[in-house]
């Protein structure tokens, strides 16, 4: 028993080091401030705007595609996209927190001319020096393949 308790004290004291900087539960409400935020730089055509919300090492995956490795491709891909003016609607529907990373959970609505895609999407985010940066974003379509 005792054993249980010191390694469960072990546990709380390193997860809480990890932490210091930020407090826990922080992530749900600075996550979904961020998903606006990527939206609505998507939605001016502001690809830097849209890029703040990587570390370095962000891997994006997207459909039909091979996965973009690191802050320079995902520029590139979402540069491309950008360039077809489209109108992006993201939904968090849960972000679960787990001491430095979090996962957020939601659906997206994208509309390009008179194409519209919905689907959803999965980003895992890290905490890094007092901030949160996805380090991976993948997405799918709800719409069958034509």
């Amino acid at each position: 028993m005792k054993r249980l308790i010191v390694l469960a004290l072990l546990m709380f004291t390193a997860c809480a080091h990890m932490t210091s900087d930020i407090q826990p539960g922080d992530a749900d409400p600075a996550i979904r401030r961020m998903s606006r935020e990527f939206a609505e730089a998507a939605n001016a055509g502001d690809v830097p705007g849209m890029m703040v919300i990587y570390e370095r090492d962000a891997v994006l995956m997207p459909p039909n595609a091979p996965a973009f490795n690191g802050r320079e491709n995902i520029q590139q891909f979402w540069s491309g996209l950008v360039g077809l003016k489209p109108k992006v609607a993201l939904t968090p529907t849960k972000i679960i927190e787990s001491c430095d990373m979090a996962t957020e959970l939601g659906t997206y609505e994208l509309t390009m001319g008179p194409n519209t895609d919905k689907g959803k999407y999965v980003v895992t985010w890290r905490r890094s020096n007092g901030a949160w940066r996805a380090v991976a974003d993948i997405f799918n379509s709800d719409m069958p393949a034509k």
